[in-house]
């Protein structure tokens, strides 16, 4: 594997580990809400930052794999 695919799966990494940060905190800010207002209400950036979380971990799953085998 050469060094720009090391580099780029990292990358990869780096920022799927990022969007399931933003996902989880999207989602911890609504649960608040919810025990507070009672309701729920999502804009379609919210629902697009979730659903980004749930294909990053698929990411972040697929990224890791690659590096084990990588380093093997």
């Amino acid at each position: 594997m050469s060094q720009r695919e090391k580099v780029a799966t990292w990358l990869m990494l780096v920022i799927s580990f990022a969007v399931f940060i933003a996902a989880t905190y999207i989602i911890g800010s609504l649960i608040g809400s919810l025990f507070i207002t009672a309701t729920v209400e999502l804009s379609i950036l919210q629902i697009g930052i979730i659903c980004g979380g749930i294909t990053a971990i698929s990411v972040f799953i697929r990224c890791v794999k690659k590096l084990k085998i990588m380093l093997n």
